[in-house]
């Protein structure tokens, strides 16, 4: 019980950071986008915003991305299974 607690409090803990990252680091338009992408493919937008978390935590995010600039990250995620957020 006490492990499935720490369990959901984690999943809590990770959804905070994706919506405040996208909130923060995308633009409406972009948010937009990865939220219809979510509807049909969840884990195309999983991997999306878990390399927004990782490069606002190393830094790497300067200005907000647009929604060109998470097109070219979805092409990107389609080629292969390694890619760089920004470019």
């Amino acid at each position: 019980m006490k492990e499935d607690y720490k369990d959901n409090l984690k999943k809590q803990q990770i959804e905070v950071l994706k919506k405040a990252a996208t909130l923060k680091f995308m633009t409406k338009k972009a948010r937009e986008r990865l939220n219809r992408i979510k509807m049909v493919k969840p884990e195309v937008a999983e991997k999306v915003e878990f390399a927004l978390i990782q490069a606002v935590q190393t830094g790497q995010i300067k200005d907000r991305i647009n929604e060109k600039q998470l097109v070219s990250i979805l092409k990107e995620i389609n080629e292969s299974k390694k890619f760089n957020i920004l470019k």
